[in-house]
């Protein structure tokens, strides 16, 4: 059963995803709420586990063969994901007065937190798609391409409803945060073979 804060910042986050800012009236932006956001991560994980395991069976015959066991495919992915969830706000913490962001750092990581719940859903219903044969490969990469397009603006509406900055600022961060993604998933692929 879901909770009433749980719910009400899944709405918000929906509501600034149709770009509506009075969403942001319905996060909590408590040290209790900051903490909570970060349990966003298990409303991510049946989109995380549709997108794992579509891409573990569309692995081409010789990375299935010769690449790492089933087992470390998915400890692998799962590190991915908790490292990716947590080192950017970390980082934003450390370099957060240097930036200008202290006070507004925790109303950013509550809204990201939460917002990548709804980030996570149509890529995940898209893998679905191609994992069920029910759409082309070739189509699905397009479609998560155009996706990966919409959700980095969504990124960019975050940053700006949230911390404010110029233009520069946020898509500098945008840009970070989505760098600091690929470069971790580069990692976690290199260290197991995935």
């Amino acid at each position: 059963m879901i909770s009433p804060s749980s719910s009400s910042a899944l709405t918000g986050a929906f509501e600034l995803f149709l770009g509506r800012r009075e969403g942001l009236q319905r996060f909590d932006f408590s040290v209790e709420g900051f903490w909570r956001s970060f349990g966003a991560i298990f409303f991510m994980l049946p989109f995380f586990a549709i997108s794992v395991a579509v891409e573990h069976r569309l692995r081409p015959e010789d990375v299935t063969v010769a690449g790492p066991t089933d087992a470390m495919f998915i400890v692998s992915r799962g590190l991915d994901l908790i490292l990716d969830w947590t080192a950017m706000p970390v980082l934003l913490a450390i370099f957060a007065r240097r930036l200008n962001i202290a006070r507004s750092y925790a109303s950013y990581i509550v809204v990201r937190n939460w917002a990548s719940v709804i980030m996570a859903a149509p890529q995940a219903a898209v893998a679905l798609l191609a994992g069920l044969g029910l759409v082309p490969i070739e189509f699905a990469a397009v479609v998560s391409l155009a996706i990966v397009g919409v959700m980095l603006r969504y990124h960019y509406q975050i940053v700006g409803a949230t911390l404010g900055k110029s233009v520069g600022f946020r898509v500098g961060l945008v840009a970070a945060d989505l760098a600091l993604s690929l470069v971790l998933s580069g990692v976690f692929t290199q260290l197991f073979g995935a």
